[in-house]
């Protein structure tokens, strides 16, 4: 399988002095992750995939299915400050990351399923992670960058974590889509959603989700956002 031959943007490997991004190979990303997160099946809880119950699982359906869409580029996230490993020769995988719902017509990603495996959150991963993917995304083609017109983040209102992470990105929320989407089977897969009840209709009781939209526009970028970015990046572990 070569990924991304269809992916609508160019994908190359993303990388500064502490995480380097590498498009997700399922030959040697796929059993280290699932083994990293199988244990974790709160690494899910406000997302619609997963857990996964076996590594043939995890690429059966992430891998071939989510991974296989044209508007997405899922990447490896490697930690730099971590011994080699099998996974990479230049650190240890740390997590992973994706642009998703990407268009070559609108200019425009958003940064999605950003999974950090647990002994690598509350450190530089994430930070890094992200900060490259916007980098790669909203900087000129002379800077080396797509020169996107916009980045976005989705989220769970009640996902405070993730909110709080793509403000410290530089991501401003524009507004929240009430009941934007079901969340079939909510409880028995142990995945959150809006706390509130609907009446079923002679259908099977799901969960819904609203969803908080925040963005990042190129205008934005060239006006602090990217210096800010920056600061955040050159801070020491």
């Amino acid at each position: 399988m070569t990924p991304y031959t269809d992916f609508c943007f160019p994908v190359r490997e993303l990388s500064d002095g502490f995480v380097k991004l590498t498009p997700f190979d399922p030959t040697r990303h796929a059993a280290p992750y699932f083994q990293g997160s199988k244990d974790h099946p709160e690494l899910y809880s406000y997302m619609s995939i997963g857990p996964f119950a076996t590594e043939q699982e995890f690429v059966s359906k992430f891998v071939d299915g989510f991974m296989s869409q044209p508007s997405v580029a899922c990447y490896a996230v490697i930690d730099k400050t971590r011994p080699t490993s099998e996974a990479d020769l230049e650190g240890e995988l740390a997590g992973m990351v994706s642009y998703m719902s990407a268009s070559a017509v609108h200019l425009s990603a958003e940064v999605g399923y950003i999974i950090t495996l647990p002994p690598y959150q509350r450190t530089h991963v994430t930070t890094h992670a992200v900060g490259l993917l916007l980098h790669y995304a909203l900087d000129t083609p002379e800077q080396g960058g797509l020169g996107l017109r916009r980045m976005q983040w989705l989220a769970d209102p009640p996902n405070k974590a993730s909110l709080a992470a793509a403000q410290r990105m530089g991501f401003q929320l524009e507004g929240i889509l009430r009941w934007n989407k079901v969340v079939p089977d909510a409880e028995a897969r142990g995945k959150v959603h809006n706390g509130r009840e609907r009446p079923s209709y002679g259908e099977v009781k799901d969960g819904g989700r609203d969803t908080a939209y925040l963005s990042l526009c190129w205008d934005e970028w060239i006006a602090g956002k990217r210096e800010a970015v920056d600061m955040l990046l050159a801070r020491h572990l």
